[in-house]
């Protein structure tokens, strides 16, 4: 596992481990250059916090016109913060409601060989994992928060890009976007014991606060879950930010309460003429 340099642009940022791999394009948004008003300025991406639909189609043009793949079709789905996996195979992305009529689809995780296709996850706090198998040419989304980090998500995506795509884990690699660091994630005593019986590791992943209070460092829980399920440690990047300490890049769920706006992150494979 290393903490990957960071490129930042004005709209999003990229991990250096990732840009490694040309025939994918990968991003995660700031808040930063969207026409968004508060409390959702000003590049919110999500259609769901009571921001006005006609300013969010708008800020996810300029975000993906940004990344040079605004002609692609976006993939977002209802996330449940649980352990749903949903594959996009051909027969779904010939669909006619494609890929409109997925977005009320239950999933926090999502996955597909198809080059063109924009895979995407919304984030506030919870955290992003882009996979990219190399040697099939599959990639994945992930949207990781407690429940379904507690869930074991991530194994289960990385088995699942195993049976449907033959992928072997040690030609993956993920990147795992910005999203709340343990100096500001605190959780009690339910939430920790739920941690406790998911890995014997779990005591690396907590600092007890005292008073039935814990700091939970969800990245390096995912980060474990990864290696366990085979991928290699160098292949493994973080961008190592918290998106609660840095109010002028990003929005923060725990931080900002209910209405506050929404990053993405996104991946997509690159088809022979893009």
């Amino acid at each position: 596992m290393k903490e990957s340099k960071v490129l930042f642009h004005f709209r999003y940022l990229q991990l250096q481990g990732l840009c490694a791999y040309p025939s994918v394009v990968h991003g995660f948004s700031t808040r930063r250059g969207g026409v968004s008003r508060s409390p959702f300025s000003s590049l919110n991406l999500s259609l769901d916090v009571e921001d006005d639909p006609t300013l969010v189609s708008e800020n996810r043009r300029l975000f993906l016109l940004d990344l040079g793949i605004g002609d692609k079709p976006l993939v977002k789905v209802k996330q449940v913060h649980e352990d749903h996996i949903l594959v996009v195979d051909q027969e779904m992305a010939a669909g006619p409601g494609f890929p409109e009529d997925l977005r009320s689809w239950p999933a926090d995780a999502l996955m597909t060989g198809i080059p063109g296709i924009i895979l995407s996850v919304s984030i506030a706090d919870c955290i992003p994992i882009l996979l990219f198998d190399e040697r099939r040419k599959v990639i994945a989304a992930v949207h990781a928060g407690w429940r379904s980090t507690a869930a074991g998500l991530i194994t289960k995506v990385v088995s699942k890009m195993k049976e449907a795509f033959g992928t072997r884990p040690e030609d993956c690699v993920a990147g795992i976007g910005p999203s709340i660091g343990p100096c500001c994630y605190e959780v009690d005593e339910p939430v920790i014991s739920v941690f406790a019986k998911l890995s014997p590791d779990w005591q690396e992943w907590v600092r007890e606060e005292g008073e039935g209070r814990w700091r939970l460092d969800l990245v390096q829980a995912d980060q474990t879950l990864l290696l366990g399920a085979g991928i290699p440690r160098e292949r493994i990047f973080s961008s190592g930010i918290c998106v609660s300490c840095q109010e002028e890049l990003f929005f923060s769920h725990r931080r900002d309460g209910k209405r506050t706006g929404r990053m993405m992150g996104v991946i997509m494979m690159r088809g022979e003429d893009d």
